[in-house]
């Protein structure tokens, strides 16, 4: 079966934050396929028949596949299904990416990684050791995060907002019920912000997919 469209540019992840127009989609041609590159690394097949996410872009459309597979498509009709839920995201690749830029050069950091090594420590040290569950590495991460601003800030938040996908509901939930309730209000402010994108209304999202998280972050405000 040949493709019926190839990537013709990598995906952005802060190209359309947050604009509101993500829903679910599937490929209109009931025979077609579409070559997706996978934020540069790996290429995977949208298939005929498989439901994903999907975002308005520049010249086609951003999507993002239940295997974690985020890309950009070209020009390519589709099924809109809007009156489907969102189907919860999936960053499990970014762990491998996080261990792999512990030891990247000062030149390849991004803005966040430099900042926190401005204030003394590894970015993608402490948040690989985060991804992996350890309470004091997600303290510390979120701590940071709430301490940067601009493109730093922009950055964080959003890695912040896959390690909480990567960490899980329960786990995620653990972890907060011990820290000061002044990191929780921090750290709600990360998971509603405008770097959650391609959802732009996280909270009725988080509430589907991370109720416990969602009860003692937001419960009580609602």
């Amino acid at each position: 079966m040949k493709p019926v469209a190839i990537v013709a540019a990598l995906f952005l992840f802060h190209a359309n934050s947050n604009a509101g127009n993500e829903c679910m989609a599937t490929l209109k041609d009931p025979h077609g396929s579409v070559d997706v590159s996978c934020d540069g690394d790996i290429t995977a097949t949208l298939k005929a028949g498989e439901h994903f996410l999907t975002a308005p872009a520049p010249n086609g459309w951003n999507v993002y596949l239940k295997s974690g597979c985020n890309g950009f498509i070209d020009r390519v009709d589709l099924q809109l299904l809007p009156n489907e839920p969102l189907m919860k995201l999936n960053y499990d690749r970014q762990k491998k990416r996080w261990q792999k830029w512990q030891s990247a050069p000062d030149s390849e950091l991004g803005e966040a990684a430099s900042s926190a090594k401005g204030r003394g420590f590894n970015y993608y040290e402490v948040l690989t050791a985060a991804s992996n569950g350890d309470k004091k590495a997600m303290a510390r991460f979120f701590a940071a995060c709430t301490s940067m601003d601009g493109a730093a800030a922009e950055g964080c938040f959003g890695n912040g907002w896959e390690l909480f996908h990567i960490v899980g509901d329960e786990s995620f939930a653990k972890f907060l019920t011990g820290q000061p309730m002044q990191l929780q209000k921090e750290i709600a402010g990360i998971l509603s912000s405008a770097d959650t994108e391609p959802i732009s209304k996280p909270k009725p999202y988080i509430k589907r997919y991370f109720p416990k998280t969602y009860r003692i972050l937001f419960g009580k405000k609602q």
